[in-house]
């Protein structure tokens, strides 16, 4: 009886553990518990915001956005990290800066929290950049390499880049079936 009692009680704990173990991400490198953190950071940030809102709310008379629908795109494309870590950039180097350099003695109380969100972004630029791989971040096409081998072959370039002209319509043939609408029947 008493072994009986023992051995569930194990199993019990047993159970409890590998619960907790299931339930909680599998995180093996860097960039994976950068991410598991990461909700924790937002939480900051936007207290952080939320204590510097309302002042530039009001100081804000333009009805232009500057984040756009196109930003928001940009997000949700192969490209995301690249798109984050520019804009990131762009508030790291103008706006925060800029920010903090318009701090007076009657906003002195919102410097603080520009100063949290400022050291969460470069932290958070920082991750992005060390991390592309763990986000699958392609780079963009970069012409400049085309280019290059284009102009290493010297003469024979243009017979090249013209005899692989099957191949270029290919490529787009394929991207534009990609972004015909599905409803409606493909006509031949």
């Amino acid at each position: 009886m008493r072994s009986t009692r023992s051995l569930l009680l194990l199993v019990l704990l047993v159970q409890s553990l590998l619960s907790k173990v299931w339930s909680t991400p599998m995180c093996n490198n860097q960039c994976c518990r950068f991410v598991e953190r990461f909700p924790g950071r937002l939480r900051k940030l936007r207290q952080d915001y939320l204590q510097i809102r309302d002042f530039y709310e009001a100081n804000d008379d333009l009805h232009t956005a500057l984040l756009d629908q196109s930003v928001e795109e940009s997000f949700k494309t192969p490209f995301a990290c690249h798109a984050m870590s520019s804009i990131l950039d762009f508030y790291l180097r103008t706006v925060l800066p800029t920010a903090l350099s318009g701090v007076t003695e009657d906003t002195r109380e919102l410097k603080p929290h520009m100063e949290s969100i400022q050291q969460i972004f470069d932290e958070l630029k920082r991750e992005v950049n060390k991390c592309r791989k763990y986000f699958a971040c392609q780079r963009q096409f970069d012409i400049i390499n085309l280019n290059s081998t284009y102009s290493q072959l010297e003469d024979k370039g243009v017979y090249k880049a013209m005899g692989e002209l099957d191949v270029l319509f290919n490529y787009i043939e394929t991207y534009l079936a990609s972004k015909r609408h599905r409803s409606h029947p493909v006509s031949l």
